[in-house]
Protein backbone atom coordinates (compact mmCIF):
# COMPACT_ATOMS: atom_id res chain seq x y z
CA UNK A 1 0.00 0.00 0.00
CA UNK A 2 1.41 3.47 -1.16
CA UNK A 3 1.50 5.76 1.85
CA UNK A 4 -1.32 9.07 1.30
CA UNK A 5 0.91 12.14 0.50
CA UNK A 6 1.34 14.96 3.11
CA UNK A 7 -0.94 17.32 3.55
CA UNK A 8 0.03 20.67 2.20
CA UNK A 9 1.19 22.78 4.89
CA UNK A 10 1.75 20.31 7.22
CA UNK A 11 5.42 20.57 7.57
CA UNK A 12 5.46 24.36 7.16
CA UNK A 13 7.16 26.74 9.79
CA UNK A 14 5.21 28.22 12.10
CA UNK A 15 5.15 32.23 12.71
CA UNK A 16 7.22 33.56 15.13
CA UNK A 17 6.02 34.92 18.61
CA UNK A 18 5.31 38.27 18.72
CA UNK A 19 7.58 40.10 21.97
CA UNK A 20 5.43 42.77 23.91
CA UNK A 21 6.90 45.20 26.56
CA UNK A 22 6.21 42.62 29.28
CA UNK A 23 8.77 40.11 28.05
CA UNK A 24 11.17 42.79 27.33
CA UNK A 25 10.92 43.97 30.90
CA UNK A 26 11.09 40.07 32.35
CA UNK A 27 14.42 39.60 29.94
CA UNK A 28 15.57 42.89 31.74
CA UNK A 29 15.05 41.31 35.23
CA UNK A 30 16.09 38.33 34.61
CA UNK A 31 19.69 39.59 33.58
CA UNK A 32 19.87 41.78 36.29
CA UNK A 33 18.87 39.35 39.16
CA UNK A 34 21.94 36.92 37.26
CA UNK A 35 24.64 39.79 37.25
CA UNK A 36 23.18 40.54 41.41
CA UNK A 37 23.64 36.75 42.22
CA UNK A 38 27.07 36.29 39.97
CA UNK A 39 28.22 39.40 41.80
CA UNK A 40 27.30 38.14 44.90
CA UNK A 41 29.20 34.96 44.74
CA UNK A 42 32.50 36.27 42.74
CA UNK A 43 32.61 39.85 43.35
CA UNK A 44 32.57 42.85 40.95
CA UNK A 45 34.07 42.25 37.52
CA UNK A 46 37.44 43.68 36.47
CA UNK A 47 35.86 46.91 34.76
CA UNK A 48 33.92 47.85 37.66
CA UNK A 49 36.47 47.89 39.76
CA UNK A 50 38.57 49.69 37.43
CA UNK A 51 36.21 51.99 37.43
CA UNK A 52 36.21 52.18 41.29
CA UNK A 53 39.49 52.96 41.58
CA UNK A 54 40.09 55.56 38.71
CA UNK A 55 37.08 57.18 40.85
CA UNK A 56 38.82 56.64 43.70
CA UNK A 57 42.35 58.18 41.97
CA UNK A 58 40.73 60.53 40.34
CA UNK A 59 39.33 62.55 44.21
CA UNK A 60 42.96 61.68 45.68
CA UNK A 61 44.17 63.72 42.76
CA UNK A 62 41.87 66.55 43.39
CA UNK A 63 42.68 67.04 46.51
CA UNK A 64 46.20 66.63 46.30
CA UNK A 65 45.89 69.11 43.65
CA UNK A 66 43.77 71.53 45.55
CA UNK A 67 46.25 71.23 48.47
CA UNK A 68 49.44 72.19 46.17
CA UNK A 69 47.91 75.44 44.86
CA UNK A 70 46.83 76.28 48.42
CA UNK A 71 50.72 75.97 49.69
CA UNK A 72 51.70 77.81 46.14
CA UNK A 73 49.25 80.47 46.96
CA UNK A 74 51.01 80.73 50.58
CA UNK A 75 54.28 80.53 49.81
CA UNK A 76 53.96 83.39 47.32
CA UNK A 77 51.93 85.18 49.50
CA UNK A 78 55.00 84.92 52.10
CA UNK A 79 57.49 85.83 49.49
CA UNK A 80 55.96 89.04 48.44
CA UNK A 81 55.85 89.99 52.08
CA UNK A 82 59.41 88.73 52.63
CA UNK A 83 60.89 90.93 49.70
CA UNK A 84 59.31 93.81 50.77
CA UNK A 85 60.75 93.44 54.21
CA UNK A 86 64.34 92.23 53.97
CA UNK A 87 65.04 93.57 50.24
CA UNK A 88 68.03 95.33 49.72
CA UNK A 89 65.82 97.44 47.60
CA UNK A 90 63.84 98.69 50.50
CA UNK A 91 67.21 100.45 52.10
CA UNK A 92 68.03 102.05 49.12
CA UNK A 93 64.05 103.58 48.04
CA UNK A 94 64.40 104.92 51.46
CA UNK A 95 67.59 106.34 51.37
CA UNK A 96 67.98 110.29 50.16
CA UNK A 97 68.92 110.92 46.88
CA UNK A 98 73.13 111.53 46.84
CA UNK A 99 74.97 113.11 44.48
CA UNK A 100 77.75 111.49 42.93
CA UNK A 101 80.61 113.66 44.61
CA UNK A 102 78.66 112.86 47.87
CA UNK A 103 78.85 109.42 46.99
CA UNK A 104 82.58 109.29 46.20
CA UNK A 105 83.19 111.10 49.83
CA UNK A 106 81.47 108.62 51.36
CA UNK A 107 82.86 105.76 50.30
CA UNK A 108 85.99 106.84 50.49
CA UNK A 109 85.47 107.35 54.28
CA UNK A 110 84.00 104.03 54.42
CA UNK A 111 87.48 102.55 52.83
CA UNK A 112 89.30 104.83 55.24
CA UNK A 113 87.41 103.43 58.21
CA UNK A 114 87.98 99.59 56.76
CA UNK A 115 92.18 100.91 56.24
CA UNK A 116 92.58 102.06 59.42
CA UNK A 117 91.14 98.93 61.38
CA UNK A 118 92.82 96.59 59.37
CA UNK A 119 96.05 98.46 59.96
CA UNK A 120 95.51 98.13 63.86
CA UNK A 121 94.28 94.39 63.42
CA UNK A 122 97.77 94.20 61.39
CA UNK A 123 99.64 96.07 64.39
CA UNK A 124 98.13 93.75 66.89
CA UNK A 125 98.75 90.52 65.46
CA UNK A 126 102.28 91.75 64.43
CA UNK A 127 103.28 91.92 68.37
CA UNK A 128 101.87 89.57 69.31
CA UNK A 129 104.06 86.52 67.02
CA UNK A 130 107.01 89.03 67.55
CA UNK A 131 106.77 88.80 71.34
CA UNK A 132 105.60 84.71 70.63
CA UNK A 133 109.25 84.45 68.61
CA UNK A 134 111.03 85.92 71.27
CA UNK A 135 109.49 84.04 74.15
CA UNK A 136 109.89 80.46 72.41
CA UNK A 137 112.28 77.45 73.61
CA UNK A 138 114.38 76.81 70.70
CA UNK A 139 113.89 73.50 68.98
CA UNK A 140 117.42 72.57 69.51
CA UNK A 141 119.35 72.98 72.94
CA UNK A 142 122.99 73.47 72.87
CA UNK A 143 123.26 70.78 74.96
CA UNK A 144 121.01 67.65 73.07
CA UNK A 145 123.28 69.08 69.92
CA UNK A 146 126.70 68.56 71.42
CA UNK A 147 125.09 65.25 73.21
CA UNK A 148 123.47 64.37 69.46
CA UNK A 149 126.91 64.96 68.07
CA UNK A 150 128.66 62.89 70.24
CA UNK A 151 126.15 59.41 69.70
CA UNK A 152 126.22 60.04 65.80
CA UNK A 153 129.81 59.53 66.21
CA UNK A 154 129.88 56.99 68.41
CA UNK A 155 127.12 55.39 65.96
CA UNK A 156 129.47 56.23 62.93
CA UNK A 157 132.63 54.76 64.84
CA UNK A 158 130.41 51.53 65.32
CA UNK A 159 129.12 50.92 62.41
CA UNK A 160 132.41 51.46 60.39
CA UNK A 161 133.71 49.07 62.67
CA UNK A 162 130.65 46.55 62.06
CA UNK A 163 131.46 46.98 58.36
CA UNK A 164 135.15 46.47 58.58
CA UNK A 165 134.62 43.07 60.71
CA UNK A 166 131.86 42.07 58.09
CA UNK A 167 133.81 42.80 55.59
CA UNK A 168 136.69 41.03 56.92
CA UNK A 169 134.21 38.28 57.28
CA UNK A 170 133.56 38.19 54.11
CA UNK A 171 137.27 38.03 52.71
CA UNK A 172 137.41 35.44 54.80
CA UNK A 173 134.88 33.03 53.49
CA UNK A 174 135.63 33.34 50.18
CA UNK A 175 138.88 32.45 50.28
CA UNK A 176 137.81 29.53 52.27
CA UNK A 177 135.43 28.82 49.19
CA UNK A 178 138.28 29.43 47.10
CA UNK A 179 140.47 26.74 49.16
CA UNK A 180 137.26 24.58 49.04
CA UNK A 181 136.96 24.79 45.55
CA UNK A 182 140.82 24.22 44.77
CA UNK A 183 140.36 21.25 47.19
CA UNK A 184 137.41 19.58 45.05
CA UNK A 185 139.02 19.91 42.40
CA UNK A 186 141.86 18.29 43.39
CA UNK A 187 140.01 15.74 44.61
CA UNK A 188 137.88 15.33 41.53
CA UNK A 189 141.48 14.74 39.56
CA UNK A 190 142.27 12.66 42.37
CA UNK A 191 140.05 10.13 42.41
CA UNK A 192 141.54 7.11 41.95
CA UNK A 193 144.74 8.08 43.97
CA UNK A 194 142.51 9.43 47.11
CA UNK A 195 143.71 8.49 50.61
CA UNK A 196 141.82 6.31 52.80
CA UNK A 197 139.02 6.95 55.03
CA UNK A 198 141.61 6.15 58.23
CA UNK A 199 143.89 9.36 56.46
CA UNK A 200 141.17 11.63 55.55
CA UNK A 201 139.43 11.21 59.37
CA UNK A 202 142.48 11.42 60.64
CA UNK A 203 143.32 14.68 58.17
CA UNK A 204 140.36 16.12 59.64
CA UNK A 205 141.04 15.62 63.40
CA UNK A 206 143.51 17.47 63.09
CA UNK A 207 141.97 20.17 61.29
CA UNK A 208 139.43 20.20 63.79
CA UNK A 209 141.72 20.12 66.18
CA UNK A 210 143.68 22.98 65.43
CA UNK A 211 140.30 25.29 64.78
CA UNK A 212 139.62 24.00 68.20
CA UNK A 213 142.74 25.56 69.81
CA UNK A 214 142.22 29.06 67.87
CA UNK A 215 138.81 28.81 69.22
CA UNK A 216 139.83 28.22 72.58
CA UNK A 217 142.68 31.30 72.42
CA UNK A 218 139.55 33.54 70.89
CA UNK A 219 137.68 32.64 73.66
CA UNK A 220 140.38 33.49 76.29
CA UNK A 221 141.15 36.85 74.30
CA UNK A 222 137.64 37.67 74.85
CA UNK A 223 137.34 36.29 77.82
CA UNK A 224 140.19 38.48 79.00
CA UNK A 225 139.23 41.91 77.61
CA UNK A 226 135.51 41.27 78.94
CA UNK A 227 137.28 40.65 82.64
CA UNK A 228 139.27 43.91 81.65
CA UNK A 229 136.30 45.77 80.48
CA UNK A 230 134.82 44.78 83.61
CA UNK A 231 137.08 46.14 86.00
CA UNK A 232 137.14 49.40 84.16
CA UNK A 233 133.56 49.86 84.22
CA UNK A 234 133.13 48.65 88.01
CA UNK A 235 135.97 51.09 88.72
CA UNK A 236 134.33 54.18 86.88
CA UNK A 237 130.58 53.19 88.20
CA UNK A 238 131.86 52.10 91.38
CA UNK A 239 130.30 54.22 94.33
CA UNK A 240 133.64 53.82 96.29
CA UNK A 241 135.52 55.94 93.56
CA UNK A 242 136.40 58.44 96.36
CA UNK A 243 137.63 55.71 98.62
CA UNK A 244 139.92 53.84 95.58
CA UNK A 245 141.80 57.16 94.56
CA UNK A 246 143.40 56.59 98.32
CA UNK A 247 142.74 53.26 98.45
CA UNK A 248 143.01 51.71 101.86
CA UNK A 249 145.88 48.83 102.53
CA UNK A 250 144.06 45.80 101.67
CA UNK A 251 146.59 43.79 99.88
CA UNK A 252 145.28 40.50 102.09
CA UNK A 253 142.03 41.13 100.62
CA UNK A 254 143.12 41.60 97.03
CA UNK A 255 145.57 38.61 97.27
CA UNK A 256 142.42 36.26 98.29
CA UNK A 257 140.25 37.23 95.71
CA UNK A 258 142.83 36.68 93.39
CA UNK A 259 143.84 33.46 94.41
CA UNK A 260 140.04 33.10 94.33
CA UNK A 261 139.31 34.02 90.96
CA UNK A 262 142.55 32.08 89.67
CA UNK A 263 141.03 28.80 91.62
CA UNK A 264 137.76 29.51 89.96
CA UNK A 265 139.56 30.27 86.58
CA UNK A 266 141.27 27.33 86.73
CA UNK A 267 138.45 25.14 87.36
CA UNK A 268 136.87 26.16 84.42
CA UNK A 269 139.59 26.15 82.16
CA UNK A 270 139.61 22.39 83.40
CA UNK A 271 135.94 21.85 83.11
CA UNK A 272 136.51 23.44 79.70
CA UNK A 273 139.36 20.45 78.79
CA UNK A 274 137.95 18.14 79.73
CA UNK A 275 135.15 18.56 77.41
CA UNK A 276 136.73 19.24 74.71
CA UNK A 277 138.66 16.15 75.23
CA UNK A 278 135.63 14.11 75.37
CA UNK A 279 134.05 15.78 72.18
CA UNK A 280 137.54 14.95 70.68
CA UNK A 281 137.39 11.33 71.57
CA UNK A 282 133.63 11.07 70.48
CA UNK A 283 135.32 12.29 66.94
CA UNK A 284 137.72 9.82 67.01
CA UNK A 285 135.89 6.94 68.03
CA UNK A 286 132.33 7.36 66.62
CA UNK A 287 131.00 4.69 64.12
CA UNK A 288 130.80 5.96 59.94
CA UNK A 289 127.92 6.71 58.38
CA UNK A 290 129.02 3.79 55.92
CA UNK A 291 131.47 0.58 56.44
CA UNK A 292 133.27 -0.63 53.89
CA UNK A 293 131.66 -3.64 54.34
CA UNK A 294 128.12 -2.00 53.42
CA UNK A 295 129.55 -0.53 50.34
CA UNK A 296 131.03 -3.01 48.90
CA UNK A 297 127.49 -4.96 49.86
CA UNK A 298 126.05 -2.02 47.90
CA UNK A 299 127.78 -2.49 45.06
CA UNK A 300 127.78 -5.86 44.29
CA UNK A 301 123.97 -5.46 44.64
CA UNK A 302 123.74 -2.99 41.89
CA UNK A 303 126.01 -4.53 39.81
CA UNK A 304 123.58 -7.91 40.57
CA UNK A 305 120.85 -5.74 39.57
CA UNK A 306 122.37 -4.47 36.16
CA UNK A 307 123.15 -7.75 35.57
CA UNK A 308 119.79 -8.98 36.17
CA UNK A 309 118.17 -6.52 33.92
CA UNK A 310 120.76 -6.65 31.15
CA UNK A 311 119.48 -10.97 30.62
CA UNK A 312 115.84 -9.14 30.63
CA UNK A 313 116.14 -6.84 28.67
CA UNK A 314 118.00 -9.63 26.20
CA UNK A 315 115.19 -12.04 26.89
CA UNK A 316 112.79 -9.29 25.86
CA UNK A 317 114.33 -8.35 22.65
CA UNK A 318 114.68 -12.50 21.35
CA UNK A 319 111.08 -12.75 22.04
CA UNK A 320 110.51 -9.90 19.98
CA UNK A 321 112.69 -10.28 17.25
CA UNK A 322 110.78 -14.61 17.26
CA UNK A 323 107.40 -12.70 17.02
CA UNK A 324 108.43 -11.04 14.23
CA UNK A 325 109.73 -13.63 12.39
CA UNK A 326 106.93 -15.50 13.16
CA UNK A 327 104.82 -13.15 11.72
CA UNK A 328 106.45 -12.61 8.68
CA UNK A 329 106.40 -16.69 7.84
CA UNK A 330 102.55 -15.98 8.69
CA UNK A 331 102.12 -13.71 6.27
CA UNK A 332 104.08 -15.26 2.91
CA UNK A 333 102.37 -18.29 3.73
CA UNK A 334 99.30 -17.13 3.71
CA UNK A 335 98.02 -17.28 0.14
CA UNK A 336 96.56 -13.78 -1.80
CA UNK A 337 92.95 -13.23 -2.16
CA UNK A 338 93.35 -13.68 -6.13
CA UNK A 339 94.89 -16.76 -5.70
CA UNK A 340 92.29 -18.07 -2.94
CA UNK A 341 89.63 -17.26 -5.48
CA UNK A 342 90.79 -18.76 -8.81
CA UNK A 343 92.47 -21.65 -7.43
CA UNK A 344 95.82 -20.21 -9.16
CA UNK A 345 98.91 -21.66 -6.61
CA UNK A 346 102.34 -20.01 -6.19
Amino acid sequence: LSRSAPRPGRFAMRSAPVLTPWHDEMKENIRTRVKEQVAGRTGASWEDRLQQQKAVKVQAMKMIEKEQKERIKAATEKGIEKQQVYSPLVALRSAPLLSVAEKQAQKLEERKQEMSQKIRSYAVLRNRILEKMRTRDPLFKVEDVSTAKALLAEGRRKRQEELQNEEKKRWEHLEDCAAKGVQKRAALFDLHNSPSFDERLAKRVEIKTAELKELEKAQKERIRDAIEVGHSKSQQASPLLGCLRNPPDNAERQKEILEERQRHMALVAKEYIKKRDEMLYRQQTRTPLFSCDEVEDAQLQLEEAARKRKKEMKDEMLKQKQHINELQHKALARPLMMEAKYGIMA
